[in-house]
């Protein structure tokens, strides 16, 4: 297929429109819910007092800020794509974010803090604000950029994608979980349970930051694409084959593999419990290294293994030989999550934790 060809075809498959918008009407249309922030979306809503404060502050003043970009669902709703901050600050300021039982969400009430220019913010709310400046800020315009339902599924996640790049934007996780639930909510649920994990979490234990980013959930989903699909693949990056396999597991719900997929997890991390003190996902100085998850994790979910009968002394004086193999660690590093280094560390990790030999 010819560039032209390749640029027509995905131009044809992103149906757009804009429209400018007063705040007032996205708060009537939010309140109306008319305009959707999914609750998986909304745990994002990062942007803390200050950054808050200095959007006001720049509503106030007159300062130009990007558009936002919404996607038409199939009953003509609009989903927020991009944008969440800048939105959920207006909401939050005027008391109306919801959380999803519909109850006020805990960042309302916003109290401003001092302006960079505006010394006078500080301590100001919604309800001390002067009535002539809140009708400014409701009647300040917003370029709206329209995503048609009739676009293609995948134009969209290349759309979320592409908007939430900087700043605050979605970690991939995040966006991968607020647009393949839309599709079926069954295999994002079933990823969310096993993250839950006590074990699982201990093992890890990632900073806050991390957690709100998803990354639990996101180690779940790498762990199930190559325990599933294999450790080769041809797409441009583990990022992007997991998004593939993801939209499959969403598009094809298998309840079967997924209840076996559950037991095994259970399994392995009621072996890992028993030797959760070692830092076994240490390697050198990074507290948590994939290259020693996707061994360990890859290797116990061998079906030869059986988990019941795992000499655990053993296991754990194996993993500290697999840490300081120069031939694992050989595959560590910038480039150890494609298809080659993933592949070579998995066999030699079979081979020094369970003697397995292909």
């Amino acid at each position: 297929m010819s560039i032209s060809n390749e640029i027509q075809k995905y131009r044809q498959e992103i149906k757009s429109e804009r429209m400018d918008m007063s705040f007032g009407e996205i708060i009537n249309m939010y309140r109306d819910k008319e305009i959707i922030i999914s609750p998986e979306y909304q745990r994002a809503f990062r942007w803390d007092q200050q950054r808050q404060s200095d959007f006001i502050e720049s509503i106030l003043l007159g300062i130009p800020f990007p558009s936002i970009f919404v996607a038409t669902n199939t009953d003509g709703k609009w989903e927020l794509i991009d944008g969440l901050q800048r939105v959920s600050t207006i909401l939050a300021f005027f008391n109306e974010l919801k959380d999803e039982k519909g109850k006020s969400y805990p960042k309302n009430g916003l109290k401003l803090l001092e302006g960079s220019l505006i010394k006078g913010l500080k301590d100001i709310t919604i309800d001390t604000l002067p009535l002539e400046y809140k009708l400014q800020i409701k009647r300040t315009p917003c370029r709206v950029e329209i995503i048609l339902k009739e676009s293609e599924f995948k134009m969209r996640y290349e759309l979320f994608k592409r908007l939430n790049t900087g700043g605050e934007g979605l970690s991939r996780q995040e966006i991968r979980n607020c647009i393949f639930r839309g599709l079926d909510s069954r295999y994002t649920d079933f990823i969310a349970q096993l993250s839950c994990n006590k074990v699982f979490r201990e093992i890890v234990n990632i900073s806050k930051s991390n957690e709100e980013m998803m990354y639990y959930e996101e180690l779940v989903l790498r762990y199930l694409v190559l325990k599933n699909k294999g450790t080769r693949y041809n797409q441009a990056n583990i990022q992007d084959y997991m998004d593939d396999y993801l939209e499959n597991q969403c598009r094809y719900f298998d309840k079967d593999q997924v209840e076996s997929d559950k037991n095994l997890f259970k399994e392995i991390m009621e072996v890992l419990n028993k030797l959760k003190e070692q830092n076994i996902f240490k390697l050198e100085k990074r507290y948590f290294s994939t290259s020693m998850y996707d061994a360990i994790m890859l290797s116990l979910s061998e079906n030869s293994v059986d988990l019941q009968q795992i000499d655990i002394n053993k296991l754990g004086k194996q993993i500290v030989k697999l840490k300081g193999s120069k031939e694992f660690n050989k595959y560590v590093g910038s480039a150890s999550s494609n298809p080659t280094s993933i592949t070579n560390k998995v066999k030699i990790a079979k081979q020094i934790l369970l003697g397995i030999t292909e």
